[in-house]
């Protein structure tokens, strides 16, 4: 159908905008505050950091996962580790699965890395 002004889909567009400015304005208002504090921080420095956290990561996957990176939910072993898959998804949602030979204390540290965000959030309400 026609908006106001007369071109397909029109009013859609603008309600679809209006709809979704204060998401924009929130992203926007983040990007330029990170930006500003980015700058603050040294570009440079922030460079080495970035290299830092990404060698932690890798070096945490290979301690932690099978294989070291992710794999489809339903090769996860362990039901608290895999992630919620959607209905008609069929299992394509990534998680992690642990290495079978951790000790115990590493396998909880792993473990609590690899838990997927709605078990976690179960976890957390249950301590609270």
């Amino acid at each position: 159908k026609s908006g106001a002004t007369g071109a397909p889909g029109a009013n859609r567009a603008e309600r679809l905008r209006a709809w979704n400015r204060l998401d924009w304005e929130l992203y926007s208002h983040a990007k330029r505050r990170f930006w500003e504090r980015a700058e603050s921080f040294g570009m440079e420095r922030l460079g080495r950091e970035v290299a830092r956290l990404r060698q932690r990561r890798e070096r945490l996957a290979r301690e932690c996962l099978r294989g070291g990176g992710p794999v489809p939910g339903g090769e996860i072993p362990d039901g608290m580790l895999r992630p919620f898959q959607p209905p008609g998804g069929a299992g394509k949602v990534l998680g992690f699965a642990l290495r079978s030979d951790l000790q115990p204390e590493q396998r909880e540290r792993c473990a609590r890395l690899a838990t997927p965000e709605l078990q976690y959030k179960d976890l957390l309400e249950r301590r609270q």
